[in-house]
């Protein structure tokens, strides 16, 4: 499994060995996985800043302050409101206005935190369904999230913070969802195997789609609204590029050796990036773990081989250019995502990094933690 008085939102925001114990067997290559090794900590969340030291060459600066030119990454925050539950927090997203955190934990909550000072604005219950993702809309007034027990997707009123609706259709939990660029749809994954769409205002069901052999790890519409794509966990291992209007298959992408658990795709809708669990070649060391995709043709067109841990969540910069890799070793790694090559490595905690959010202006960097913690970074 790839596991997850009323105020307006601007003012408020981880040797192979797979344990048989809690989910189907399909479910266990993403989303149970065994505690970490433990890695000292001589760099963990104490750390106040790190330096990214990048190539050589000084290329040029994008609007995003991550750039390839030596960025200051500073830890500001660490939210510790989230109960230390089994998988942690597995959901995060940064508010269009880029003032508020939104997380989901395992702990059955939703909550919101303002930003620049790490405060607890407010906690929503997700009514004993531990959030395995979030979306959130456009113009910030509402959030769909996926849940781990029911065969359900919760959307919210920001406003009035009031559940509109808990009904998805799908006869087993909903693992991902997505809210389109345009504001207007929803994608429900489940692990039905099926992805369902559905109006973000009237929440009318559109269409149903056969999507994945296994469950749907992930689902996310292109920038441009021409694509859907669809990510198989358990044996199926496959990512579907689906044409947003035919709601057909256009291509599917193979080369992962397990389920794919993280997606992310540029925002000139170009290229898309895919992190797995990865082919494990000895205790500490996983191949096959990250790869870059050209979002039309689904051609190969890169892999990066300096990623030796799994992948459990991706974010592409404001200025495509750089991606972050959250690890299951705990790590963070930047990439210079023109040229492939790894600009820095910092650790985040001593448990695997599950969600990452990037505000839009690209200076703050949100990471969640199967212990549950929250780490909030500014970049300079």
């Amino acid at each position: 499994m790839a596991y997850p008085p009323a105020v307006g939102i601007a003012s408020i925001q981880w040797e192979s060995c797979y344990v048989i114990a809690f989910l189907n067997t399909m479910k266990l290559l993403n989303f149970l996985k065994s505690k970490p090794v433990i890695i000292a900590l001589a760099i963990a969340v104490n750390i106040t800043v790190i330096d990214v030291h990048s190539s050589s060459s000084n290329l040029p600066i994008g609007k995003s302050t991550i750039t390839q030119s030596q960025p200051h990454i500073q830890l500001v925050h660490t939210l510790t409101g989230h109960k230390k539950v089994t998988f942690g927090v597995r959901a995060v997203a940064i508010s269009p206005d880029g003032q508020t955190l939104i997380s989901g934990g395992r702990d059955d909550t939703i909550k919101f935190w303002n930003l620049r000072t790490g405060k607890l604005l407010r906690s929503l219950d997700a009514h004993s369904d531990g959030v395995t993702s979030i979306a959130i809309s456009p113009d910030g007034k509402r959030i769909v999230n996926g849940g781990i027990t029911t065969p359900t997707m919760k959307v919210w009123d920001l406003r009035t913070f009031l559940m509109l609706d808990s009904e998805s259709g799908h006869t087993q939990p909903v693992e991902t969802v997505a809210i389109s660029s345009d504001g207007k749809l929803i994608a429900s994954g489940s692990d039905d195997g099926t992805i369902k769409l559905w109006d973000l205002h009237t929440l009318k069901l559109l269409d149903t789609i056969t999507a994945q052999s296994g469950f749907v790890s992930k689902v996310a519409f292109s920038p441009d609204m021409q694509t859907l794509v669809s990510t198989g966990g358990g044996d199926d291992n496959t990512i579907k590029l689906i044409d947003l209007q035919t709601k057909k298959t256009r291509h599917i992408l193979k080369g992962h050796k397990t389920g794919v658990d993280a997606i992310a795709i540029t925002p000139d809708s170009k290229k898309l990036v895919t992190g797995s669990f990865g082919q494990l070649v000895s205790r500490n060391r996983a191949i096959s773990t990250l790869k870059l995709w050209n979002l039309q043709t689904g051609k190969l067109l890169h892999e990066f081989a300096d990623n030796f841990s799994s992948v459990e969540s991706l974010v592409i910069s404001p200025n495509g250019k750089i991606l972050i890799c959250g690890n299951y070793d705990g790590t963070i790694k930047l990439w210079n995502l023109e040229q492939g090559k790894l600009l820095h490595t910092w650790r985040d905690g001593s448990s695997s990094v599950l969600g990452l959010a990037l505000s839009p202006d690209g200076k703050t960097l949100a990471s969640s933690n199967e212990d549950s913690t929250i780490h909030i970074w500014q970049i300079k």
